[in-house]
């Protein structure tokens, strides 16, 4: 087995024991992307845009809700939030903004989208969404989780923020998309392994029911970001069928990853304008290594890895 792979933290034995919605979304897809994602640890060398824009984006309202929980007012957490991405999309080296290779998605309209978030959202109210305080006091922000699964696995990942609204707990997270948001939209979230896997970790972090996952949606166009909030809920039916079933899955993705065996699902290629692997595999595997030691350097994906 790959050395790379071995070398997590979520690995055991040659087989991953630690499970986030990213890595299950990889086998989920297919395992040949599985392998050269997870296993291998591939990434194309040009970082995707979309990547960059909406870590750069979340991570900014994560820390707005955190400051305004440790007593700052708006402006104040607004001011740091703005000034902490552009430190954070500045190129030290070559002391220029880092290139934002898109029409939309740039980096003045990343700065209007984050501070248009903020002046429709960012307001907590007695009949909005408040963050959630935990028993401790501190506030819902920033939840890591490793949370066992089965005797075999463990679930884990990140809860950007906790929030509640009329009595119930929701788990709150930020989308971005260049098209526009409605209905079908937020009809890709149900089912969803990301959603029912933060409302089923969401349960067993706060030790209450957790409702779902309220998500807001930004459409990023060249001249203006419109934001859609929506809700995709789940039963406690819902949640216990979606734990055994991606249990019995985990399982099998171990017995073919023990099994050395990493077979292309076709029926994927073509989802989301095209695998990043689909140039690899459509070439003969005699070349395949040629080619992507041309197009692609390692990264180190673990779920394990404190964040």
């Amino acid at each position: 087995m790959n050395e790379f792979f071995e070398s997590k933290k979520s690995v055991e034995g040659g087989v991953q024991i630690a499970w986030d919605s990213t890595s299950i979304g990889y086998a989920q897809k297919c395992m040949r992307y599985y392998y050269y994602k997870m296993v291998r640890g591939l990434q194309p060398k040009s970082t995707s845009i979309h990547l960059v824009f909406g870590g750069l984006y979340a991570s900014a309202l994560e820390h707005f809700y955190l400051y305004r929980a440790e007593g700052a007012t708006l402006d104040e957490a607004l001011r740091r939030v703005v000034k902490e991405t552009m430190i954070d999309s500045w190129d030290t080296e070559k002391n220029c903004p880092v290139p934002f290779d898109h029409v939309a998605k740039t980096r003045p309209n990343l700065i209007r989208t984050i501070v248009w978030y903020i002046d429709q959202f960012g307001e907590e109210s007695e009949h909005g969404l408040r963050t959630h305080h935990l028993q401790s006091g501190k506030p819902a922000v920033e939840l890591s989780f490793t949370i066992e699964a089965s005797e075999e696995y463990y679930f884990c990942g990140h809860l950007d923020r906790v929030v509640s609204m009329a009595d119930r707990l929701y788990v709150a997270d930020q989308k971005t998309t260049g098209g526009t948001v409605g209905t079908y939209f937020f009809n890709q979230f149900s089912p969803n392994t990301q959603m029912s896997l933060y409302s089923w970790a969401g349960k067993h972090v706060l030790r209450s029911p957790v409702s779902g996952v309220i998500i807001d949606a930004a459409q990023i166009a060249v001249n203006f970001t419109r934001f859609e909030r929506g809700i995709t809920t789940r039963s406690r039916d819902q949640l216990q069928e979606w734990h055994t079933e991606t249990v019995e899955f985990l399982h099998r993705t171990n017995e073919q990853v023990a099994a050395g065996k990493f077979p292309m699902n076709q029926a994927s290629c073509g989802n989301y304008g095209g695998c990043e692997f689909r140039g690899v595999c459509s070439r003969s595997p005699s070349v395949r290594e040629n080619y992507i030691r041309g197009d692609f350097t390692t990264h180190n994906w673990d779920p394990l890895k404190a964040r």
